[in-house]
């Protein structure tokens, strides 16, 4: 079950929410509710919850302040409860990654698509969670360090872990920040910060060490041609791929190949 909390000082609306939203239809439960943000901040630590659903002004501590305070140990995701007056702190919330708003008073359809698409976020985190924890550790083949993106750190942050899966999935293809920011509903602004936070590279420098990287290991397979590794991952002129390749590396691919690939037995290497 997806676990939910709901953090709003008006008692009426949350009891009202709590107590007659279908919560089982969507496969979640509430596990905590709570009247103001700073108590709402602590009990998000204590009990983790994978959705909250809180309202923006508070007593104590605004939705905002506690999202921020949240965010810095916690990839919860959180549906904003916000009043017309209360739209000048939307940029803020995005920046954040908040998945939605509903608005003042609550209506039913509103909540069901804020929701349904929530816990579709949820789902995708426990997929690439579980997927991230299967992934086997990358044999060492004595490469430059500089071509493991981020020093070999494993990010903990939701929204990381996806944007590396998708760099992963789709290495062959021209994508941007803001193709993987639409992706997972979030602004670009606050994935750009992610990837240089909690990696040390820009999301520019993170797709090209990785897929220089990945050319590094297909290269160590004497079958593929170098213009066909260049398609693979993602740059169809192979000649600025090669001289993008001895940027990052110090060698061109045929150079590393010839260095880091044993030439079987009584066979000459074509240059």
């Amino acid at each position: 079950m997806i676990k939910i909390m709901v953090i709003e000082d008006e008692q009426l609306l949350r009891k009202g929410l709590v107590m007659t939203t279908p919560w089982h239809d969507y496969g979640c439960e509430v596990i905590g509710e709570v009247g103001d943000g700073l108590e709402g901040a602590r009990l998000i630590g204590k009990l983790r919850p994978d959705i909250v659903i809180t309202d923006i002004r508070m007593p104590g501590m605004d939705g905002i302040e506690m999202m921020r305070k949240v965010r810095e140990t916690s990839d919860t995701e959180f549906i904003l409860i916000t009043g017309f007056s209360d739209f000048k702190y939307a940029k803020a919330a995005v920046d954040l990654g908040a998945q939605g708003f509903i608005l003042k008073p609550i209506d039913d359809a509103e909540l069901d698509a804020v929701l349904a698409k929530t816990v579709e976020a949820v789902g995708r985190k426990r997929k690439y969670d579980l997927a991230l924890r299967r992934e086997r550790s990358a044999e060492s083949v004595g490469l430059p360090g500089k071509l493991t993106p981020g020093g070999g750190a494993k990010p903990n942050d939701r929204y990381l872990a996806e944007a590396i899966a998708y760099i992963e999935a789709n290495v062959e293809r021209n994508f941007s920040l803001k193709n993987i920011a639409d992706h997972l509903h979030i602004s670009e602004s606050y994935l750009s910060k992610l990837f240089k936070s909690k990696t040390s590279y820009t999301f520019l420098e993170y797709c090209t060490n990785y897929r220089i990287k990945k050319a590094a290991e297909l290269l160590m397979d004497e079958r593929n041609k170098v213009y066909e590794i260049a398609d693979k991952v993602g740059y169809p002129d192979s000649r600025y791929f090669s001289t993008l390749f001895k940027k990052q590396i110090g060698l061109t691919p045929t150079e590393f190949r010839q260095y880091y690939v044993p030439e079987p037995a009584g066979t000459t290497r074509e240059p």
